[in-house]
């Protein structure tokens, strides 16, 4: 393997063209809901973006006005990014 070969295909834990069921609220939440999907109070399990298990945050307590990580997206690995807007 080389640094310029494509990271390996893996087949996806959800089917690509499911729904996204978590929905963001005008007010501040936690984009790891947004990212990995997170479960309601009353048990409902609501889906994230990347595919089910995948996500995988770190440098966690180093920005903490970012979140950083790694998740499969319909099998395909890739780096994620997303801001933290809770005070």
């Amino acid at each position: 393997k080389t640094a310029s070969d494509s990271p390996p295909l893996l087949d996806p834990t959800d089917p690509p063209e499911r729904d996204v069921t978590f929905v963001p609220s005008k007010t501040p939440y936690d984009p790891r809901h947004m990212l990995a999907g997170t479960t309601t109070p009353e048990g409902e399990k609501l889906t994230g973006f990347f595919d089910e298990g995948s996500f995988q945050e770190c440098l966690d307590g180093w920005g903490r006005s970012v979140v950083t990580g790694r998740a499969k997206l319909g099998g395909i690995p890739m780096g994620v990014i997303a801001v933290e807007t809770r005070n």
